[in-house]
């Protein structure tokens, strides 16, 4: 079952991989798009992990 964690990651992944093909910003700020949303999404990934504890698949 796709759940929004899920749709988020594949469409921000979907930007991370196309935005450094099309021109669709200068090179130096391609450099900032990608490291401000890899901050985003590891920040993002974090609270789920630790805050919420709230994973796929858990240990018994």
């Amino acid at each position: 079952m796709m759940t929004t964690f899920h749709w988020i990651h594949i469409i921000v992944g979907a930007w991370l991989a196309f935005a450094n093909f099309m021109p669709i910003l200068p090179s130096g700020l391609l450099l900032l798009n990608n490291t401000v949303i890899g901050i985003i999404v590891a920040i993002y990934n974090a609270y789920f992990l630790f805050a919420k504890n709230n994973t796929d698949i858990k240990s018994d």
